[in-house]
Parts: C-alpha cells; structure tokens; sequence
C-alpha cells in the first residue's frame, strides 16, 4: 500500500512538472546605440502553471504568483538628448529598438534629426499598424494579457496618436 501511494505521487510530479507552458510570446529584436551599433534584443514573456502556483516570465525576470498579473508594463525614459532607456533592454541609453513579440511589433525610432529645442519630437512609437509621437520623458508601454491567448492587447501612456502618417 505504501508503495503504490509513493508510484502515485511519483507519476503526480511527473506529469505535472513536465506540463507544457500556458502560453509564451517570444520576443526578439535589436536595440541600437547612437553609435549605430545594434545589440540583439530578447525579451519575452511566458505564463505556466507548476503545481498550485504561476510562474510569469518577463524578459529574464521570473514572478511566482497564485494567478497570473493582468498586465505589464514597460517604462521607458528619454533623457535631454532624445536617448531612450529601457531597465529590461539595456544598461544605459540608446538611440531606438524593434521588438517582435509574439503577433505583435514595437518601434521607437527617430522621424526626423534631433532639436534640443524639442527633445521628444523626433522620436516615433510605432505598436503594431499604430503610430505615435512622445508627450512625456517618461513614456510606458502596457501589455494586457489573456490567460489563453497571451498578449492580448498593447497601449501606451505618455504617447499621442501620429497625425502625419495616414491610416494609422
């Protein structure tokens, strides 16, 4: 009796640690640097279940939680010389990212040369077929998430609708 309770538990975490994921959005991209050198860019995220609790996966960062968070989000901060940073993405400021994430596409690239008049306006934020410009130094980008289909939806704060380019 003894042994079959122990076969039973054994078979238990065996299928039950083998479980696949809930669902993952593989992200990849490339940030680039004001020099023009571009360094690859991996960030993801990823929600399973192992046992009763949720591992949520962002980037490299993992969270053990009892359900899985309803959103994420990225903050960005552009300093006075239009440079971007992104703790996720980089130690220090760069000039611009792409980030294809799960059905999803990121942009931050300059529109336009640099004024230091106007330190956020040539930057550009492009969320799928969406196209914005920065209002704030401190913009966010939020990802909304479904328990079945992962990323549900991707907004922004601190950003405002690009009038110059059509359709979007």
């Amino acid at each position: 009796m003894k042994i079959l309770k122990y076969a039973i538990t054994c078979i238990a975490l065996l299928f039950s640690t083998q479980s696949l994921a809930d669902w993952e959005a593989k992200g990849e991209g490339e940030v680039i640097y004001p020099s023009g050198r571009t360094e690859p860019l991996n960030f993801g995220f990823e929600y399973k279940k192992v046992y009763d609790t949720v591992i949520f996966t962002a980037g490299k960062s993992q969270m053990r939680t009892s359900e899985m968070p309803p959103n994420y989000i990225l903050n960005m901060f552009v300093n006075d010389k239009g440079q971007v940073y992104v703790a996720e993405f980089a130690e220090g400021f760069f000039k611009g990212f792409e980030l294809a994430i799960g059905e999803h596409n990121i942009v931050v690239e300059h529109r336009r040369e640099f004024d230091d008049e106007e330190p956020l306006k040539h930057l550009r934020v492009r969320i799928n077929d969406r196209s914005y410009l920065l209002d704030s130094t401190h913009p966010t980008i939020k990802f909304e998430f479904d328990e079945e289909k992962g990323i549900a939806d991707i907004s922004g704060s601190g950003l405002l609708k690009d009038l110059s380019t059509r359709g979007r």
